[in-house]
C-alpha cells in the first residue's frame, strides 16, 4: 500500500517516490510499468474526500452481513454521490476524468503546486496562487474547481526516473497509451 498523502501522512514527494518503487517493485513491475499505471489510472475518476476518512465503516469483508458486497459504508450525510468517503482526499485529476487523454500529464507538469488539505483534513496539493480555479469539472454540478493532485501524483514530476519518463509521455501521449496497455494486461 502508498499512502496517497505520503510515508505515514507526510506529504513529501520525494519520499513517496521511494514507497511507490518498493511497492510497485514487490509486484514485478519496473518503473515504465509503474508510472504508466498510476499516469493511466488518474486519467479517470476522481478520489472521494467528502468527509473526514473516519466516518467511512469497516472494510467490507468484516462489515456486517447485510452489508457485504456493497462497498465502504460511510456515516458522512448519505454517504454516496457527493457524500462519499474512501480516503479523505478529494481530487479530481483532469477537466476530462471521463475521458483518455494526456490531460493528466498536462496539468501535472503545467502548474505550480502548493501543499493543502481536503475537506476533510487529508494532505493534498492544489495548483499555486489559485491558478486554473474553475477549469476542473464538479461531478455533482457545482462551480468548477482547482486542479488538484497528491502527494503521489507529485512524485512522478520531482524524482528523476519518474520525471524523465512522464516528461517524454507529455510529448508523445501515444506511447503513455501503449505502456499502459503493456501494463495493464
Amino acid at each position: 500500500y502508498v499512502n496517497p498523502e505520503g510515508p505515514n501522512g507526510n506529504p513529501d514527494p520525494m519520499a513517496a517516490a521511494v514507497d511507490i518503487r518498493e511497492t510497485f517493485r514487490r509486484m514485478a513491475m519496473n518503473d515504465v510499468e509503474t508510472a504508466a499505471l498510476i499516469v493511466g489510472g488518474h486519467t479517470f475518476g476522481k478520489t472521494h474526500g467528502a468527509g473526514p476518512a473516519d466516518l467511512v465503516g469497516p472494510e467490507p469483508e468484516a462489515a456486517p452481513l447485510e452489508q457485504m458486497g456493497l462497498g465502504w459504508k460511510s456515516s458522512y450525510g448519505t454517504g454516496t454521490g457527493k457524500d462519499a468517503i474512501t480516503s479523505g482526499i478529494e481530487v479530481v485529476w483532469t477537466n476530462t476524468p471521463t475521458k483518455w487523454d494526456n490531460s493528466f500529464l498536462e496539468i501535472l507538469y503545467g502548474y505550480k503546486w502548493e501543499l493543502t488539505k481536503s475537506p476533510a483534513g487529508a494532505w493534498q496539493y492544489t495548483a499555486k496562487d489559485g491558478a486554473g480555479a474553475g477549469t476542473i469539472p464538479d461531478p455533482f454540478g457545482g462551480p468548477g474547481r482547482s486542479p488538484t493532485m497528491l502527494a503521489t501524483d507529485l512524485s512522478l514530476r520531482v524524482d528523476p526516473i519518474y520525471e524523465r519518463i512522464t516528461r517524454r509521455w507529455l510529448e508523445h501521449p501515444e506511447e503513455l497509451a501503449d505502456e499502459f496497455a503493456k501494463a495493464w494486461y
